[in-house]
């Protein structure tokens, strides 16, 4: 796979599809962290892993990408004899096995739905950590100004008590 760039190309892919590298884990039923060394080029998705994603890929410049990466795996695991069938003129051009027809994926619209979901959840907590910041801060400052006041009482009830004596506390 080294004519074609698999890391970049499985980034490309997975941030079309919106999708973290856990969402596309669990898309494909692999560990986050196969994903994640995918796409820092460590190690390359089988075929059938390629397959699956193409299947979530919508068309674009993204799909014909994987497609080309496709046929380049499928060319390594299983060369064809020439004249073998061709793709439709309409994928990406060339000679290869025909890619499986794409079926609408409803765990990829379930995924976007989790992923909004979560959004607002951390968008309500967010205004949340925000309201409780500021009272803490009115908090703050509420104890500023008290430790204030008490320091100046002290060191007013100490300057009275440094003075002459009072009359009514000499007793005759």
């Amino acid at each position: 796979m080294s004519a074609l760039n698999t890391a970049k190309i499985i980034r490309r892919v997975r941030h079309r599809l919106e999708v973290s590298q856990e969402g596309l884990s669990r898309l494909l039923n692999a560990t986050k962290g196969a994903i994640q060394h995918w796409e820092r080029g460590r190690n390359n998705p089988d075929l059938a892993r390629l397959l699956a994603l193409r299947q979530l890929c919508p068309p674009g410049a993204e799909r014909k990408e994987l497609e080309a990466l496709i046929r380049q795996v499928q060319a390594e695991v299983a060369p064809l004899p020439s004249g073998g069938p061709s793709l439709p003129k309409g994928d990406a051009g060339g000679k290869g096995v025909p890619l499986p027809p794409l079926r609408p994926n409803e765990n990829l619209v379930l995924l976007r739905r989790e992923n909004a979901r979560f959004r607002r959840q951390v968008d309500k907590l967010q205004a949340t950590i925000e309201r409780k910041n500021e009272k803490l801060r009115i908090l703050e400052d509420l104890a500023t100004e008290l430790q204030r006041e008490v320091a100046q009482l002290r060191a007013g009830g100490v300057a009275k008590t440094s003075g002459p004596p009072n009359a009514s506390s000499t007793a005759p």
